[in-house]
């Protein structure tokens, strides 16, 4: 019999996996800002990312990609 998954913790498991980005986008650096197109939230970066090339997160909301600012 399979074990049924929780889905709680399959949730928290896929949002703790990184979103790599498709395009050649640089990594984002300290002071960089990011909104949200639809509803307007805003991230600001407060340390530089040190990912490899082609490994950053994107940040994404509602359903979207945030733009930099």
């Amino acid at each position: 019999m399979a074990a049924k998954t929780d889905p709680v913790a399959q949730k928290m498991s896929q949002a703790s996996k990184p979103v790599t980005q498709t395009g050649t986008i640089n990594p984002p650096k300290k002071g960089e800002k990011f909104r949200c197109e639809q509803c307007g939230m805003e991230l600001e970066i407060t340390a530089d990312c040190k990912c490899q090339a082609g490994s950053h997160v994107e940040f994404a909301c509602c359903g979207k990609t945030l733009k930099k600012l």
